[in-house]
């Protein structure tokens, strides 16, 4: 086990209960007051009286108000779902279907053969773009050199060999497929 987590693993749990504790013993609403606007006990500390409220005028000073030109929300008591009213001008949504038909999807195709010829297609695109490539780094490294940038030259050079190599190497497969393609299209 990682020494991070023998030290943040017993962290989180502590925060967690001591964020549980707080819920659970922090008062979360309004002190209890008596009709005369004090706390009902002296034993209250000074903190807690400070913060308490002592006339009916400061707790609705404190409640925020409702928005008049909001609908009020209603609480169905079926599902505890909220419902609002709908208002003039409002779209009445569709009711949702519960089980609706499962889409139709078209036939996939089956997959062609990769054929000879198919391949021989293949190839002979990847090494016109590796033609273009060779082209394109031959380029870089020549301005490379002419800007006196060594570095970059010498990186352009060695990844311009590596792409001579493979296309080298297409061309050969390009030559082999050649042959089996055009044997493929005598047969048929």
């Amino acid at each position: 086990m990682n020494n991070r987590f023998r030290f943040l693993l017993p962290l989180g749990a502590a925060l967690l209960l001591g964020a549980a504790l707080m819920l659970h013993f922090l008062p979360t609403g309004p002190q209890p007051t008596t009709p005369g606007g004090t706390p009902p006990s002296p034993s209250v500390s000074a903190a807690s009286t400070s913060t308490a409220v002592s006339t009916p005028a400061a707790v609705r000073a404190q409640r925020p108000e409702p928005m008049k030109s909001a609908p009020q929300a209603m609480v169905s008591e079926g599902r505890g779902a909220t419902v609002v009213p709908i208002g003039p001008g409002d779209v009445v949504p569709e009711p949702e279907v519960a089980n609706p038909l499962p889409q139709q999807n078209e036939p996939i195709e089956p997959e062609k053969p990769q054929t000879a010829e198919w391949k021989h297609g293949k190839l002979v695109r990847i090494t016109e773009l590796m033609a273009r490539d060779v082209e394109r780094l031959e380029e870089e490294r020549q301005a490379a050199e002419a800007s006196g940038n060594k570095e970059e030259a010498k990186r352009l050079a060695v990844q311009l060999s590596r792409h001579r190599a493979r296309l080298e190497r297409l061309h050969e497969q390009k030559a082999a497929l050649t042959g089996q393609a055009s044997h493929e299209k005598v047969t048929q």
